[in-house]
């Protein structure tokens, strides 16, 4: 298999016209070997991060690297080759001068590698490149989910091959290759899946329409791998036929008459033991409102806070607030009333006091911008109106903070040698009741502020009201760098600057000695 994997990444790079014949050196031996952000009690669901490194090698002129995995337990999510254009690439780093041609690798999970392997090879005439003894230099990093259990230990190998400068062009390196054996949690015993559900609002009316959300329902489990719920299975009038039989765990129901309505859901889990599993819960449908009633809400679609006393979506510095207050008499609009607006901020002040008149649909307005330098936290609007000679009020609860955070910046020890590898763990939160996606920029800067390695994360998605979600970043200290404080720099975009993205919330910095080889 190797042989066939050198000769696809050979002949491509020869076809495009990517090599020119370097200097004979003599050749040592050297080492893949593989690292994992966690190796040890990993869980189903759960990610992380690998990467492959080679070490000890002289006149270097190409590498290229593939992984092998157990596809029935872990997949792979997504790949970060040390393209030419990465601080962490090795021939960046040891022919910073030089032009290289590069291949990319192919994530293939149905066969549990990553093949074709990635590939780089030195364009201009030249001799080949020596690392530093002892420095590992990355080559490959990708994310994994573990699907599956292997609580005795599972192994992730490289596809390896290092080849020589000419006159030995196309003899491999002497090397060895090193796979890392990762563990996960012993399984638990099999069981079936789990049925829960929800619904908003809480407290219907009649002819309301009923959002039922079943998303906190429990997969399957066989002994082996989770059996995930496959259809969910409604019955609204408590006959014992199902009435409503859908692929998703989210469905809408309109109950027309109040009343106490019995609700079961059946999930159903192929595989699992039992497949199914029931819940059965009481709607209570109140009737049509009667007298005066006032609804405040705000521009947050979908979480916008109608309803009573219901919280709404999160809000930034600076951003844009419109509350609305709806005015009702038994439910039909109420025009031409008055409606006093106050907001307090999350240590008490009041922010805004201000009045509108509800129009024809009974709906009065008025918006405001949260200041940039606010207390964070929880902020409180309120609604109030007289209708008939009767004082009704609504409030409604919001949060106020940058939505997408960037909590802290650790590095993983106090300081590095030039030549070696800087590991950083990034915290990041969402407070938003909706997903977001991110883009980082990772940045250091050595003792004399030069940028000395970039890096950048597109695309991450962080999960609604996510308290602290984890991102590991590695990145190649230059021999060149000046020794003293290095300072490494991330920020959070909602794209790159380029692409017109805005920053998410202030940067977050760290800092760390850089010391001699």
């Amino acid at each position: 298999m190797y042989k066939k994997v050198f000769s696809i990444a050979l002949l491509t790079l020869i076809l495009f016209g990517l090599f020119a014949i370097p200097n004979a050196k003599a050749v040592t031996t050297a080492t893949y070997y593989v690292e994992a952000t966690k190796t040890t009690g990993l869980d189903i669901d759960e990610e992380f991060w690998v990467i492959v490194k080679f070490k000890d090698f002289t006149q270097l002129w190409m590498w290229q690297t593939g992984l092998l995995w157990d596809k029935s337990v872990l997949t792979c999510e997504e790949l970060v080759e040390f393209k030419p254009f990465y601080p962490e690439s090795v021939f960046a780093v040891l022919a910073p001068t030089r032009s290289t041609a590069f291949i990319d690798g192919t994530i293939d999970n149905a066969a549990g590698k990553i093949y074709p392997p990635g590939a780089e090879s030195l364009k201009a005439p030249g001799e080949g490149v020596t690392g530093t003894p002892g420095t590992g230099y990355p080559v490959l990093k990708a994310k994994f989910k573990v699907t599956g259990f292997f609580p005795s230990g599972t192994d992730l190998t490289p596809i390896e091959t290092l080849w020589t400068a000419y006159p030995d062009y196309g003899t491999t390196l002497p090397h060895t290759v090193q796979s890392l054996t990762i563990y996960s949690v012993v399984p638990p015993a099999p069981h079936g899946p789990e049925a829960k559900f929800s619904w908003t609002p809480v407290f219907p009316k009649q002819g309301e329409t009923i959002t039922f959300d079943a998303s906190a329902s429990k997969s399957g489990f066989d002994g082996t791998s989770n059996k995930p719920i496959t259809e969910y299975r409604w019955d609204w009038d408590n006959d014992g036929i199902f009435d409503t039989n859908v692929p998703g765990p989210i469905t809408t129901h309109v109950f027309a008459t109040a009343g106490d309505y019995p609700v079961t859901l059946e999930v159903y889990a192929p595989g699992a033991t039992p497949e199914t599993n029931s819940i059965t819960k009481t709607v209570k449908v109140l009737p049509p409102s009667l007298g005066a009633a006032v609804d405040l809400y705000c521009n947050k679609v979908p979480f916008d806070g109608k309803g009573s006393n219901v919280q709404s979506d999160a809000f930034a510095p600076q951003e844009l607030v419109i509350l609305y207050a709806k005015v009702t008499y038994n439910e039909d609009p109420v025009a031409n009333k008055i409606v006093g607006f106050q907001v307090n901020s999350s240590d008490g002040q009041a922010i805004l006091y201000r009045t509108a008149i509800t129009n024809d649909e009974g709906v009065a307005s008025v918006e405001f911008r949260i200041p940039s330098n606010p207390p964070f936290g929880l902020w409180m609007a309120w609604a109030i109106v007289d209708v008939a000679q009767t004082t009704v009020a609504d409030t409604m609860p919001f949060e106020v903070g940058w939505i997408v955070e960037i909590l802290s910046v650790v590095p993983g020890d106090t300081s590095y040698k030039k030549g070696t590898t800087a590991d950083f763990t990034i915290t990041i939160k969402n407070i938003s009741n909706m997903s977001k996606i991110v883009t980082l920029t990772i940045v250091i800067y050595d003792d004399v502020a030069v940028p000395i390695a970039i890096d950048k994360v597109v695309g991450w998605p962080i999960d609604a009201l996510e308290p602290g979600a984890l991102w590991y970043v590695e990145l190649n200290i230059p021999l060149w760098a000046f020794k003293g404080t290095g300072t490494v720099y991330v920020n959070s975009f909602t794209a790159l600057p380029s692409n017109n993205g805005v920053p998410t919330c202030p940067e977050k910095s760290a800092s760390f000695l850089i010391e001699s080889p």
